[in-house]
């Protein structure tokens, strides 16, 4: 009888939510009186997530309702069983006397319900254009990284947000850096645990940029105006970056500035969100720029780092060629969600703008671009003249981590993971792939002890219903293990015999 019914036996697991962040909607994003809030987690992308929320009434009475819960990148890639696990986010509708914390569940059941309290915004003046990073994963390139900071700060930015999982240990204490002076925010981004049948690090796409956009993203809503989201190797410049000036950004994207040739006319070049009215956000292709990067052969520090490495970017490719990849650029408030490269849910109408090359681009600076094709030449020494003399003011007020001498960057240990990349994408064009694209699908054979820092955690469940709901817990900054590899996070807690 057993043999049997193992036939038709079939697993039924439900949904298992990893909480990434919980954050109050601003009420300056609402077009209804209320008090809402907003879960974004981690999920199956195959299977519903069905969320309730509890709050307490003034007759101390539970408000349940149930969330609107919505995919964070619906409309760009079906759900498939490849990198079958994404992003979501969940808006709560609660009582508006709910002020610090409320109870969620997949379940219409209180007793089912676990606790949360959602992260308190930050107290930031208003920011005219904030910068998200992409997450640090093995990152060992501190001179790029201080090339990144030092471009979007001369550019316009006032805030830049990086989240990280593992980086060099001199790429880390330079943020530290930037930190204290107000300039960056750091965030931690630990890897997420494995279940009992399924392991999420290896089906979320590229290490999980997008979640990371997203959590970033509502982490800014309540103080930015303009959001950018980027590489570390990514910047948005003039077409021709001979005219650069500082706070050019603002410019292209908000500011209107009066157009050289018709001066006497008092004619205006409308920026881009004036242009677009309608526009939730602008997508901009990136051009590869030819790249040589600084010379490593002698020993480095920060007090004698310097941006003459860009005069030596002589090309970038021209606009004739085909479409690029894209980078995004929102303003906060009109959109909910962004993708690796466009953005995915929109509010109140709005809707994504493609920026025509011709118009405006990103400028992609990586080091494996020595020649570019289809080339158009560019002069890189203004912008090198204005970042050394940024540069001089910023690095007076370093502590003596400027007189240290910081690491080569090391990346011998990564070649099998660009050969492994290099290959899922091959795989894309017979239509049948092997696994998600991501480098924790990837094995290094070189191991390498590398002095690198990682973020750690550890996690709680809570069994709702059949459900689950995991929360990292006990985050700290500790030593990475071998190859910079931040290590994945065990279960320390729960409230049920069954693990998730």
């Amino acid at each position: 009888m057993k043999n049997i019914g193992d036939t038709f036996l079939r697993k039924d697991i439900n949904t298992r939510q990893i909480i990434l962040g919980s954050f109050w909607r601003d009420e300056r994003e609402q077009n209804v009186d209320g008090r809402f809030a907003v879960i974004h987690f981690l999920g199956d992308g195959r299977i519903e997530h069905p969320l309730y929320c509890f709050s307490i009434q003034a007759n101390n009475r539970y408000l349940i309702t149930r969330a609107t819960v919505q995919r964070i990148h619906r409309g760009k890639r079906a759900s498939s069983d490849i990198c079958s696990w994404s992003g979501h986010i969940a808006e709560c509708d609660l009582d508006v006397h709910a002020m610090k914390e409320f109870k969620i569940s997949t379940t219409p059941n209180v007793e089912d319900a676990m606790l949360v309290t959602p992260e308190s915004p930050l107290r930031e003046s208003r920011h005219d254009m904030v910068v998200c990073m992409a997450p640090m994963y093995i990152y060992t390139d501190w001179e790029i990284l201080v090339t990144g900071i030092e471009l979007w700060l001369a550019m316009g930015a006032t805030k830049i947000v990086v989240p990280v999982q593992s980086a060099s240990s001199a790429t880390y204490r330079i943020l530290q850096e930037y930190e204290k002076k107000g300039i960056v925010i750091i965030r931690n981004w630990p890897k997420w645990p494995i279940m009992s049948d399924t392991n999420p690090n290896g089906l979320v796409l590229s290490r999980g940029i997008e979640e990371s956009h997203v959590n970033c993203l509502f982490f800014v809503k309540p103080w930015a105006d303009i959001v950018v989201f980027s590489d570390i190797d990514d910047f948005l410049l003039p077409l021709d970056p001979s005219t650069v000036s500082p706070g050019d950004n603002l410019q292209i994207l908000r500011v209107s500035i009066p157009n050289e040739k018709n001066s006497n006319k008092s004619l205006f070049r409308q920026n881009l969100f004036a242009e677009h009215p309608q526009a939730g956000s602008l997508l901009f292709e990136h051009r590869d720029v030819q790249f040589v990067p600084p010379n490593r052969q002698e020993d480095q520090s920060l007090a004698n780092f310097n941006f003459e490495f860009l005069r030596n970017s002589k090309n970038k490719m021209n606009c004739n060629v085909w479409r690029m990849k894209t980078r995004v650029v929102v303003n906060a408030s009109r959109v909910d969600s962004v993708n690796m490269h466009e953005t995915g849910i929109h509010r109140f109408g709005y809707v994504q703008t493609r920026v025509p090359c011709r118009q405006a681009h990103f400028y992609h600076l990586r080091h494996s671009h020595n020649t570019v094709p289809s080339p158009t030449p560019i002069n890189m020494s203004p912008l090198a003249d204005m970042l050394n003399k940024q540069w001089q003011t910023r690095i007076e007020s370093f502590t003596s981590l400027k007189n240290e001498i910081l690491n080569k960057t090391n990346t011998e240990y990564l070649e099998d993971f660009d050969r492994c990349m290099g290959a899922i994408n091959d795989e894309h064009w017979t239509m049948k792939v092997s696994r998600c694209l991501t480098p924790h699908v990837c094995f290094s054979r070189l191991r390498r002890d590398v002095d690198c820092v990682a973020v750690a955690s550890e996690y709680e469940f809570y069994r709702s219903g059949k459900g689950y709901f995991m929360n990292p817990i006990n985050i700290r900054v500790q030593k990475s293990e071998v190859n910079c590899e931040s290590p994945v996070p065990p279960f320390t807690s729960g409230n049920h015999y069954f693990a998730p």
